[in-house]
C-alpha cells in the first residue's frame, strides 16, 4: 500500500514559547484542524510530554493520538495509537525562529487502512488546517 505525506506550514509573528505551549496543549492543538481534543493520560515527565495521550472526536469515530517525541520549543511528535481510518501514522512538528517570528514545519505520514483513500485523507487533512489554522494561529501573534 502506498505511504501518504502532508505538509503543513506557517510562520507566526510570537515567540517561539508561546506557539509551542499552543501545539502541546492538546485541547487547543485539535482546533488546528476544527476538532475537540482531550487529554486522557498525561505525560512521564510533563502533563502534555512523552506518553500522554488525547483522544480526538466523541464515541465510535474518536481516535487516540500518543506523544512520542516532547522537546519544548523545538518539536513535538506523535503517533495514532487507537481509532482512525490510518495506521502506521507519524506526525512531527519542528519549531524554529526567525527574527522573531516562529516557523512552523509539521509533517504527517501515514498508510490509509482502507485501500484507494489515502489522497482523500491528504486532502481532508490540508482542507482541515487551512479552515481553521490560519485564524487561530493569528490570534497568537501581536500587534
Amino acid at each position: 500500500m502506498t505511504r501518504y505525506e502532508v505538509r503543513l506550514a506557517a510562520t507566526v509573528r510570537a515567540p517561539v514559547a508561546e506557539v509551542f505551549e499552543f501545539f502541546a496543549d492538546h485541547e487547543r492543538f485539535t482546533t488546528l484542524f476544527g476538532s475537540r481534543g482531550l487529554r486522557i493520560r498525561e505525560g512521564e515527565l510533563e502533563p502534555n510530554g512523552i506518553g500522554s495521550v488525547r483522544r480526538i472526536g466523541s464515541g465510535f469515530s474518536s481516535f487516540d493520538e500518543t506523544i512520542v517525541a516532547f522537546e519544548p520549543n523545538r518539536r513535538i511528535d506523535y503517533q495514532v495509537t487507537r481509532g482512525s481510518p490510518i495506521k502506521n501514522h507519524l506526525g512531527q512538528i519542528q519549531f524554529g525562529t526567525d527574527h522573531g517570528a516562529t516557523k512552523i514545519d509539521y509533517l504527517i505520514r501515514f498508510d490509509p487502512k482502507i485501500p484507494c483513500t489515502g489522497k482523500l485523507l491528504v486532502l481532508a487533512l490540508q482542507i482541515m488546517w487551512r479552515r481553521n489554522a490560519p485564524k487561530l494561529l493569528k490570534g497568537l501573534e501581536r500587534a
